[in-house]
């Protein structure tokens, strides 16, 4: 599997793409809006990108994964308005996101080279899964991704959904011990222990400045470049 972290405009995941398509499964770990002022991408360059990925996963939906994440959603739900939202096309964008729901996932799960993976955006805490428990249904680790692609689909229970992404932990100024799949800091995930029973955690979101945080337990990928998961090696960078 292809595994291509944080976004934001950027255009290194193109490569990968045009390499491994077709061959491989290739798995967007979210955050396609809001770049950062100081590489140089507007957001009308990200909001251009977006919408090539988005057409990209129509021509491709077997090869393609999106995952949603905090700078994806926070379009849709006022309470998780961060920095460098795009005010401009903010409207826009939520239309996009609603109007293709159903390309959009919050979580993905994958077995490779006998080992199961669990793909969000920030990474699943046990403390957050505790906390919600009723309002995903009880889920077994097995069932988790599919819980959370379920309350994303089902426009009822999407408003309870955004809510409960909405948890943001103390590490990124928020109110909570724990933060969302799409909101925790890296330091938060507990390595001395599997935070969801039987899984590797594969996720990005915190940026790193050049290598990825690979734990025993998980990895966090931000670091502006995709990666590959495959059997004899466990993660090999693509440059």
């Amino acid at each position: 599997m292809i595994v291509i972290p944080d976004v934001h405009g950027r255009t290194f995941w193109r490569k990968a793409v045009n390499e491994y398509l077709g061959t491989e499964p290739i798995l967007f770990l979210g955050d396609y809006m809001d770049p950062y002022a100081y590489e140089g991408i507007t957001p009308a360059d990200a909001y251009q990108v977006f919408n090539e990925i988005i057409d990209l996963k129509k021509a491709c939906p077997e090869d393609i994964t999106l995952l949603l994440g905090n700078h994806d959603l926070h379009y849709l739900n006022p309470d998780m308005e961060g920095g460098r939202l795009d005010y401009k096309r903010r409207e826009q964008i939520i239309k996009d996101i609603t109007d293709n729901a159903d390309l959009f996932r919050i979580a993905e799960s994958a077995t490779i080279g006998g080992k199961n993976y669990l793909f969000t955006h920030a990474g699943v805490r046990a403390a957050w899964l505790q906390a919600h428990r009723e309002e995903l249904g009880n889920p077994d680790s097995a069932d988790l991704a599919e819980c959370l692609n379920s309350m994303w689909l089902d426009i009822d229970k999407r408003p309870l959904l955004l809510q409960m992404m909405g948890d943001v932990p103390y590490s990124r100024w928020g109110n909570r011990p724990y933060g969302s799949p799409v909101w925790n800091d890296v330091d938060d995930i507990d390595d001395t222990q599997e935070e969801v029973l039987g899984y590797v955690q594969v996720f990005g979101h915190t940026q790193q400045m050049s290598n990825p945080v690979i734990g025993q337990h998980f990895m966090c990928l931000d670091v502006r470049c995709a990666f590959r998961l495959f059997d004899n090696d466990p993660i090999q960078t693509l440059t």
